[in-house]
């Protein structure tokens, strides 16, 4: 009846739950593209998905009615046709269904013999998700709310919208591997993983090198690509925050420090290249002493990480601060 466990026969159960505008669908399809070229995508948004059809290649099935059962017969035709990874965007107009179903539009409320109905139908589809043959990345919408905690630097409130909790059933992450919240600007922070090397961290874009360490995850990636050297990630990410192209970093590299990669760096110097290309920034909003942004930005980035931000979101609000300046 037992036998040995191995991981060969994993896929992937991910969500992405963001408000609207902060990237869902992109990063859905920017990770799928580096797990299979084989992507079914299923599209609740009246065919939205498909003004990224110049960016990625996938196909489509536009889903008009949103019945459990249409999710379901939708996901098993894609695995059907052979999609390696399916794409369900979004999972919560499953949830709007399922409380018009139950006689509440879209609200609170409880009727309790109309959930006694749904109920089944809500549990066969997610069971119909984690029973797939295909990796399944779902989208989610989430609530959106204001924060009003943050200051400018003149001390002023400055209200800042967040996404809360998904537009789902309760305790719905518990049945997907990674599930987290996209942010305004891009940034997955992931709340709930069983792989171990993702817990509790942030992907500024995710894509590609998220891919990368879930197909690691998976054992189908037994050499590690250079993408994933700690130095190229970091490097990479704050370029990609702060807007600097890849020509200018390698130049820096090749004339600075006589290298190819960051990956080439002790940390000190990757410390350097960052404040560079802070520095570089700066220049681009018509700041141009450098000596000043330099110590600025060491100072202000390393408050933040010592009182326990990640550094590229303390980069980030460094960014909005001078900017605000």
């Amino acid at each position: 009846m037992f036998k040995r466990a191995t991981k060969s026969q994993i896929k992937i159960r991910l969500a992405f739950s963001g408000p609207a505008g902060s990237g869902k669908t992109y990063s859905a399809l920017s990770v799928a593209s580096h797990l299979s070229n084989k992507i079914g995508l299923i599209d609740t948004e009246r065919g939205s998905a498909s003004r990224y059809a110049d960016v990625f290649s996938f196909d489509t099935c536009e889903l008009n009615e949103h019945h459990p059962a249409k999710y379901i017969e939708a996901i098993k035709s894609a695995e059907s046709a052979g999609y390696e990874v399916v794409i369900i965007d979004s999972l919560s107009h499953a949830w709007y269904a399922e409380l018009e179903l139950v006689g509440n539009n879209r609200g609170g409320g409880a009727n309790f013999d109309g959930w006694k109905n749904v109920r089944p139908w809500e549990r066969k589809l997610l069971d119909t998700i984690i029973g797939s043959r295909s990796h399944i990345i779902a989208t989610m919408r989430s609530k959106t709310e204001w924060d009003t905690t943050q200051r400018d630097s003149n001390g002023k409130m400055k209200p800042v919208k967040i996404g809360t909790t998904p537009v789902q059933t309760q305790s719905i992450d518990y049945e997907f591997d990674l599930a987290g919240e996209l942010s305004y600007d891009h940034t997955f922070y992931i709340s709930k993983s069983r792989c171990s090397e993702l817990q509790n961290t942030s992907w500024l874009k995710p894509g590609e090198e998220l891919a990368e360490v879930l197909k690691r995850w998976m054992g189908n990636t037994p050499i590690v690509s250079p993408d994933n050297d700690p130095n190229n990630y970091r490097v990479k990410q704050i370029r990609t925050l702060l807007g600097i192209d890849t020509k200018s970093v390698i130049n820096w590299l090749r004339f600075e420090k006589f290298v190819e990669t960051p990956a080439n760096l002790s940390k000190e110097e990757v410390d350097e290249l960052i404040v560079w290309m802070a520095v570089q920034w700066s220049i681009r909003q018509g700041i141009n002493d450098v000596d000043s942004v330099s110590s600025w930005f060491v100072k202000y980035v390393s408050n933040m990480v010592s009182e326990g931000y990640k550094e590229v979101e303390a980069i980030r609000q460094w960014m909005m601060q001078t900017t605000v300046k």
